[in-house]
């Protein structure tokens, strides 16, 4: 794990796109720059075949790393807290009138879930409470007949992703903790 979270997010540059000249102008798989994504071209079907596709900076950085637009990201880190800065600025888009962060976890219902409640980023756990915040902001109600409800209780439950908390390596979750950017992360909903 440490290796992972430590390297660089890089990869070499595609012989495709080692050919283009006019970088400026070359539109790359779906619709990234350039600047924005390696490799830029490739012989697969991006919309078919699954490979990995490395994002670069989209800003100048000023952080302990620096970099500038088109470069690597120094860590997977610094990817994440880009990608939350990032999906935060969509508040201000044109046409966006009301913007509702959230973790995925808070979708999460488990019977622990009261022992963490103070920890919730909605009114209450589950699809229900995400739909109790539109509700709240839009005075829209949810439609129950839509088939979001699909389980004995009567509540929508999602799916946990990975591994529990309980079974992470704690040197991993130490380092985790000493590492991530903190100041990003409150803006999401967590605390050190």
């Amino acid at each position: 794990w440490s290796e992972f979270v430590t390297s660089p997010w890089e990869r070499k540059r595609s012989n495709l796109d080692n050919q283009i000249l006019d970088t400026a102008n070359v539109l790359c798989s779906f619709g990234f720059s350039f600047e924005e994504i390696v490799p830029c071209k490739t012989n697969r079907d991006p919309h078919v075949d699954s490979f990995p596709l490395y994002e670069l900076r989209l800003t100048n950085s000023s952080g302990p790393t620096g970099g500038a637009v088109g470069d690597p990201y120094s860590s997977l880190l610094e990817l994440r807290a880009d990608k939350i800065r990032n999906f935060l600025s969509f508040a201000e888009f044109e046409g966006v009138v009301e913007f509702i962060s959230m973790r995925y976890e808070d979708l999460v219902m488990d019977d622990d879930y009261a022992i963490y409640a103070s920890d919730l980023t909605l009114p209450f756990p589950g699809i229900s409470g995400l739909f109790e915040k539109i509700r709240d902001t839009t005075s829209l109600v949810p439609d129950v007949d839509a088939g979001w409800i699909n389980d004995v209780n009567g509540t929508f439950k999602a799916e946990a992703l990975g591994v529990g908390a309980t079974k992470l390596d704690p040197y991993y979750v130490q380092w985790m903790e000493e590492h991530v950017d903190w100041n990003v992360e409150t803006l999401v909903g967590y605390s050190p």
